[in-house]
């Protein structure tokens, strides 16, 4: 910090009262005001801080380039590789096993490969360096939570190419180099978004044996100097099921060292293994399903999510030849129609019940519902004249809800404005209304609240601010 003294008329800096950088920084690590952050968190730090103003429009004019036709063809698999910068070559499945007490420290790694050939595992704090070095070059490597084991290993890449791929806290992919071995990982858990636990019975997969394992006994301080031998009896107060643990010690093949001690490292490769062959043939499992009934490679893709889209575009976008994909201002503007879900409690007022039951409503399955109900609008939007602002005139020409094409004075297929809320007929425990802080940054409200304030709407909740007041 710079402290600046006038003299006669100037302002010159007072080097005898201004700290150095360094010595704040210094300062606050000995105050301990520093809070140590994974590898993991660092990649999704600047997006949980990033929070976007919503600027007002001073005009919705914009350039039809900026409306691109969907009307290619999808395209094949001999062109999509053409256009990577590389196909992977190898595909593995891997998890870690950690120390959970302090700061969290991989001490084993299994990994399969994709037909269950390459079955390995690696003991010790460097499990991690020694995996990126068995790795062949073209890799494509899936986690099941990448979010978490990614702290692992990131900080042994060479280099990160590109941007990682992000959404929210959860670590979707990443692309690097370990001397010079090009590398992809990717979260399977973004494809299937179910635990571990419940892949036997949906992909119908033995499950093996029953898991018992001393997660907390597993410490930092036991796994010194990569040490194997554990001892039972201490082992046993950090399990519920002792006769399990008891059983599967001499079930695992050399793991009972003796009467009272065996080998930390086989007890956590067996089940550590048995997790990792369960990620492979329910995830392969799931891949061939989607090659044999869609065509569609799961591989290429990040989510179920992308998966679906390109679905979509095969089936839907690009045979319908009139689908466009926006940009710019129109997607700007239709982009902030949109307001996610909600998580709420009735009138937004905490509650607590120690007598009665409180109803925990989740509803499921709104995209595919909205999807079967409603329609894509085709076409490019056009900019609204003035006297077609009115609530009046938007519902007097609106389709019908069976409506397919224009009708005398039904020819507007839908319509994305800002409106203002000018009363509220009835205060709903659960108001359909969205209060965005940005757009109504002088309302110091919960963003679903029946307030009078702009917003952003589609026909369709412009008709349930209406009808359902």
């Amino acid at each position: 910090m710079k402290i600046y003294t006038k003299r006669e008329d100037k302002y010159i800096v007072r080097y005898d009262r201004t700290t150095p950088l360094w010595d704040v920084m210094k300062t606050l690590w000995e105050c301990k005001y520093f809070e140590p952050i994974s590898y993991g968190e660092l990649f999704t730090y600047t997006t949980d801080l990033y929070k976007q103003n919503l600027a007002r429009f001073k005009d919705l004019t914009y350039a039809p380039k900026y409306c691109v036709q969907l009307k290619k063809k999808a395209e094949s698999k001999e062109v999509n590789k053409n256009k990577c910068k590389f196909i992977p070559e190898h595909v593995f499945f891997a998890d870690f096993e950690c120390s959970t007490d302090g700061f969290h420290k991989a001490f084993n790694i299994c990994y399969d490969s994709e037909d269950g050939s390459v079955s390995e595992s690696i003991w010790g704090q460097n499990c991690a360096t020694e995996f990126l070095e068995r790795l062949p070059d073209k890799s494509l490597i899936y986690f099941h939570n990448l979010s978490y084991d990614i702290n692992f290993i990131l900080r042994h890449m060479t280099e990160v190419k590109g941007t990682p791929i992000i959404k929210g806290s959860r670590t979707m992919q990443i692309t690097g180099l370990y001397k010079g071995k090009a590398i992809i990982i990717k979260d399977s858990y973004t494809v299937i978004n179910k635990k571990l636990k419940l892949f036997p019975a949906m992909f119908h997969l033995q499950c093996g044996e029953k898991e018992v394992f001393p997660y907390n006994y597993y410490s930092s301080v036991l796994l010194a100097n990569d040490n194997r031998t554990g001892v039972i009896s201490e082992a046993c107060k950090f399990v519920k099921d002792i006769d399990t643990f008891m059983k599967n010690i001499d079930l695992i093949e050399n793991c009972r060292i003796d009467e009272n001690h065996f080998d930390l490292e086989k007890y956590s490769t067996f089940y550590c293994k048995q997790d990792v062959r369960i990620l492979r043939e329910g995830f392969v499992k799931f891949r061939n399903d989607i090659l044999k009934e869609f065509d569609l490679n799961v591989y290429d893709y990040v989510s179920i999510c992308s998966i679906a889209n390109k679905l979509f575009e095969n089936r839907v976008y690009f045979p319908n030849g009139n689908l466009y994909d926006l940009s710019n201002k129109p997607r700007e503007f239709i982009s902030r129609c949109i307001h996610g879900g909600r998580c709420m409690l009735s009138d937004n007022m905490k509650q607590k019940s120690e007598k009665k039951l409180i109803a925990d409503f989740d509803a499921v399955s709104l995209y595919p519902s909205a999807i079967a109900r409603l329609y894509t609008l085709e076409g490019i939007p056009k900019v609204m004249k003035k006297e077609m602002l009115s609530t009046e005139y938007l519902m007097r020409h609106l389709f019908d809800d069976d409506q397919k094409e224009p009708i005398g004075e039904k020819f507007m297929s839908g319509f994305f404005v800002l409106i203002k809320i000018t009363e509220i007929g009835i205060h709903r425990h659960f108001p359909l209304i969205v209060c965005d802080p940005e757009l109504n940054p002088e309302l110091n409200v919960p963003r679903k609240f029946n307030t009078c304030c702009l917003m952003y709407v589609d026909p369709y909740t412009l008709q349930d601010l209406i009808n359902i007041k």
